[in-house]
């Protein structure tokens, strides 16, 4: 059982834990360090589990000095994630089913969670609660200091969740709320009671909660998936909202009529856009990327873009509005990533010649087919990546850096030399290691190494589309 808590500690933790060369046993450690190596135990990009199998219950089960540390920091259980888990051949604890759980073991976890800041998800579970469980009548006792809340069902069990959000002065300390659910639309209203409220992610069929007099004024973070019906009145009034952006992702289908061809399109300036994330649909015969003519983002580091255009409805030109966004926005930009068949090669090369400080590019492997000896030499990585699989293609892109890589190399200035680093997919790293020409550049120091996967990529979409 201690081998699975160690498997959970990072590698800072652990040298200093070997610093203490006089400890001969691990409960010899200071208090105050074996309370930071039971935080480093939780999951990162989750809240536990009512499991004893993992953090921090897992914690009290190795000995009694574990346990008395554990029930006496509060941290430890400040976060919890309620639903079914099927996986794996030992599913946690059922905290819906557990009558245990739900008359003693959430009223127990939140006690030992003190004053500290809550934070919760409810998330998918067998059965419809037309009637709120004791961990829903528990949670709703402790709006008080609720920090992050994730809603990730469409059971009825949430509404009174809900209720709390929508009325006034609840919930002080709510910095972050995920609302990614497609329960009816009435249900969102608006939400007056989180002034400190930074980060929003919102799943909807609907965007009545922009029109129905919410402020958004203090976020930083919106991640939000819309209907295709969305217009740019709407856009135009979220992003008046939201005017200290940093973080914005929008996956949606925004509908713009081009025989409005007269209509003026205000711009907005986020001055503090950092990053924007786009997934269109492109499932109709009009250009999504109208939505970029909406923005001035004059600080913007990094730009994703995904689109895969469905041709029956003919083709549409997106690489004008790119374009003519990056010509605004493109002087900062540093990670810039491309995928979709939306754009062709002389487009992209169009478009990107003004991000003259673009370090890292991460494009689809079909708009790779021409040169690119022209491109900034600050460009030190490209990720090649492949999302319909085609040999030929693929291998085409290779050679398309391979000779932007040996163009660079040319050149009396060694420092030119551009990309450094080439990522590819796991399944086609030997494929292309063992190229002739790619061993060739490897010797001379160009680095072939494989993509991370798409959890860790900084552009992974955080919501999912909405059927219209």
């Amino acid at each position: 059982m201690l081998a699975k808590v160690t498997s959970l500690i990072p590698v800072q933790i652990l040298r200093r834990i070997f610093e203490w060369k006089h400890i001969k046993h691990i409960n010899e450690l200071p208090v105050e360090l074996l309370v930071e190596i039971f935080l480093c135990c939780l999951p990162m990009r989750s809240f536990p589990r009512p499991s004893t199998r993992e953090a921090p219950l897992l914690l009290g089960r190795i000995c009694r000095v574990w346990r008395s540390v554990s029930l006496d920091t509060p941290q430890l259980w400040a976060q919890i994630t309620l639903e079914n888990s099927e996986w794996g051949w030992r599913p946690p604890v059922n905290a819906w089913n557990s009558e245990n759980f739900q008359n003693f073991g959430i009223k127990e976890w939140l006690r030992r969670s003190g004053n500290t800041p809550l934070s919760f998800k409810i998330g998918n579970h067998s059965g419809d609660h037309i009637f709120s469980p004791s961990v829903i009548l528990a949670l709703q006792a402790e709006a008080h200091r609720w920090k992050a809340v994730s809603l990730e069902t469409n059971c009825l069990c949430i509404y009174r969740i809900l209720q709390v959000l929508r009325s006034p002065e609840t919930t002080p300390m709510l910095t972050s709320l995920h609302l990614l659910t497609l329960i009816e639309s009435k249900t969102f209203m608006p939400i007056p009671s989180a002034p400190k409220l930074s980060s929003f992610y919102l799943q909807l069929a609907t965007d009545d909660i922009f029109l129905s007099g919410s402020r958004f004024h203090g976020l930083r973070e919106l991640r939000i998936s819309l209907c295709g019906s969305s217009s740019p009145q709407v856009y135009s009034l979220i992003f008046t909202q939201c005017q200290l952006l940093e973080i914005l992702e929008i996956k949606s289908s925004p509908s713009f009529p081009l025989c409005h061809s007269a209509t003026v399109l205000v711009k907005h300036a986020l001055q503090h856009l950092r990053s924007f994330i786009f997934v269109g649909r492109g499932d109709h015969a009009q250009p999504e990327l109208w939505i970029l003519d909406l923005l001035d983002a004059p600080a913007l580091n990094s730009l994703a873009i995904s689109i895969w255009k469905n041709y029956r409805y003919g083709q549409v030109d997106e690489a004008t509005h790119l374009s003519d966004f990056l010509m605004r926005c493109g002087g900062q930009l540093q990670r810039l990533m491309l995928t979709g068949d939306f754009l062709s090669h002389d487009d992209f090369i169009h478009s990107i010649r003004h991000t003259p400080i673009l370090e890292s590019l991460s494009i689809e492997s079909i708009i790779l087919s021409g040169d690119m000896t022209t491109l900034y030499p600050s460009l030190a990585q490209i990720d090649i990546l492949v999302t319909k699989l085609s040999g030929d293609i693929f291998m085409i892109a290779v050679n398309t850096i391979l000779s932007r890589w040996k163009y660079s190399g040319w050149k009396e200035d060694a420092r030119t030399i551009s990309p450094v680093t080439i990522r590819v997919p796991w399944y086609a790293l030997s494929t292309v290691r063992t190229h002739p020409e790619v061993q060739k550049c490897i010797q001379q120091g160009l680095r072939v190494v494989q993509l991370p996967s798409t959890e860790e990529s900084w552009w992974m979409p955080h919501v999912e589309p909405v059927d219209a």
